[in-house]
């Protein structure tokens, strides 16, 4: 007559060490999943199929000191967009998104315009910065304060003190004249450039003490 043969079960050490490990495992997942990062800002509203988006930069990394920021430039529209977003300098080995400004609000309510602080001089050869952004594409930009300078209220030497503050983005886009684009490039005046004023999310962030 044959016998029912009933699993091996390992030693109880044994079965204590699995079940711990699986404790462990259970417990890493939880806790992980517990801490999720930081999702990213929603952005502004969409204006003629283009919105704008501030965040800070973690490719940089987010514990610095002096945080650095992006700004993003989504298509998302049903059409493919052309942005002129600022100039160029030397055939185009230097860029510069200088149509793209900021707009810095300290705690105590004060709002400051942040524009970037080069081109500081100009000597030779100027293209339009223009940029393609089909649909669904993003053109990302990155932001560090130091660039830019208060220059609308002529604080020029203004540097944010630590404290709490919010700042937020403008893209005023339009379009490259026949007297713009130079000799070789006249066709760039025929674009479609973007044309309108799009603002980001607004983004509050803390300044530490160094």
């Amino acid at each position: 007559m044959a016998r029912d043969v009933l699993p091996m079960m390992p030693p109880k050490r044994t079965r204590d060490i699995l079940r711990g490990g699986v404790l462990a495992i259970l417990l890493l997942l939880g806790g992980s999943s517990a801490a999720p990062s930081p999702s990213p800002q929603a952005g502004g509203e969409a204006v003629s199929g283009l919105r704008m988006t501030i965040n800070l930069d973690r490719v940089v990394g987010v514990r610095s000191k002096t945080p650095d920021f992006r700004i993003e430039l989504r298509n998302v529209g049903e059409n493919d967009l052309v942005l002129n977003l600022g100039v160029m300098l030397a055939n185009g080995k230097r860029q510069f998104p200088n149509a793209v400004i900021l707009t810095l609000t300290d705690a105590q309510g004060k709002s400051r315009r942040l524009d970037l602080r080069d081109p500081s001089f100009i000597s030779g050869r100027v293209d339009p910065l223009i940029v393609p952004l089909p649909v669904g594409a993003i053109f990302s930009i990155p932001v560090n304060l130091d660039r830019y300078w208060a220059v609308a209220s002529e604080e020029f030497d203004y540097k944010p003190k630590p404290g709490r503050y919010a700042l937020e983005a403008q893209f005023t886009g339009r379009g490259v004249s026949q007297q713009e684009a130079n000799l070789d490039e006249q066709g760039i005046a025929l674009m479609p450039c973007w044309q309108g004023k799009v603002t980001s999310n607004l983004l509050r962030f803390d300044l530490p003490r160094p």
